[in-house]
């Protein structure tokens, strides 16, 4: 489902803060002032912001204010190498500004009843971490954060983290001070630990396998990205080739040429498909597979679940069989 079929909540910017260099905090609230629908920590929303094309783009948030408040809090990083619809917000979202969002959605869940668990944040990636750490302690679970910024002044609600009931688990490290070292996050007791992990890519990777030497299961790793990698995007460029897609509900078929992705070819064919990142980073476009195996070429399911091959992102990931049979 596209933002054009699906009802979209009206919402109203309330305040907005600057919390960090080029970081701003939106407040949101529904416009017409009924409850906004509950989430989960670790849950986002997509807004409907515009391209430098000026059409309309749905991109992802994630929630960082506390679960049970009255209003959503989202952060966004106004940065002009990143993803445009963050830079019309930053010139758009005022308070009063009237955005478009769906409803939360969480493929970033806080699952553990016990710990220990370790939270890991690179930069921007502290705003999905901020509910997880007051629910784990509210919860009572034992946890610490580990929160990573390249200079002081890019770390994101640095002041309300130090003030939180949590603050004596807070681990700041700051590139600018002290080159930044995963391995010095794990040590041999984090072994049964879960571990949630949000940030770029690159900084992902690396703690992930710091706690994977220290001994925690893959399995009980966690992660979402802010922006698709695209060192391993790149390795996909030169062997795209048509295959077709049926659908499993009226049995259509429909071709996806050489140079096109299979949202694009759905759109098409006027079938829709909820998208976001259209990148392959977010889940949000996670359609079942019935038949056929799918080249996979997202950074959002794991390794397992790719092996699986009963499910794919058709925002980016093409066919290694001629037809692939979708669950549609």
């Amino acid at each position: 489902m596209t933002a054009a079929t699906e009802d979209l909540l009206d919402l109203q910017v309330v305040t907005r803060h600057d919390v960090a260099e080029g970081v701003a905090s939106l407040e949101l609230r529904r416009a017409d002032g009924r409850p906004l629908p509950q989430w989960t920590p670790g849950a986002h929303i997509e807004l409907e912001t515009r391209d430098a094309q000026d059409r309309l783009v749905m991109r992802q948030y994630s929630l960082c204010g506390l679960a049970d408040a009255r209003t959503w809090r989202i952060a966004v990083l106004g940065d002009r190498a990143g993803r445009v619809g963050s830079m019309w917000l930053q010139r758009h979202a005022h308070p009063g500004a009237r955005l478009a969002s769906r409803s939360p959605r969480n493929h970033f869940a806080l699952e553990v009843a016990s710990g220990p668990v370790v939270l890991v944040a690179g930069g921007i990636g502290i705003t999905p971490i901020i509910p997880m750490a007051h629910a784990l302690h509210a919860g009572g679970v034992p946890f610490r954060l580990h929160y990573h910024v390249r200079r002081l002044g890019s770390a994101a609600f640095l002041a309300e983290l130090q003030a939180a009931g949590f603050a004596q688990y807070l681990h700041l490290s700051i590139d600018a001070e002290n080159p930044f070292g995963p391995q010095e996050i794990f040590r041999s007791a984090d072994a049964p630990a879960w571990v949630y992990i949000c940030g770029p890519a690159g900084f992902m990777s690396a703690v992930t396998s710091a706690a994977r030497a220290c001994g925690v299961n893959a399995d009980r790793i966690r992660k979402e990205l802010f922006a698709a990698d695209e060192t391993a995007l790149a390795q996909f460029e030169d062997v795209a080739r048509p295959f077709t897609v049926r659908i499993r509900s009226t049995g259509q078929e429909v071709a996806v040429g050489a140079n096109q992705t299979v949202v694009k070819a759905l759109e098409a064919a006027g079938i829709d498909v909820a998208v976001s990142c259209e990148q392959g980073y977010c889940g949000s476009c996670l359609t079942g597979v019935l038949d056929g195996t799918p080249d996979h070429r997202d950074q959002f399911m794991l390794p397992e679940e790719h092996a699986r091959n009963d499910a794919f992102t058709p925002c980016c990931s093409r066919s290694r069989s001629s037809c692939l049979l979708l669950a549609l």
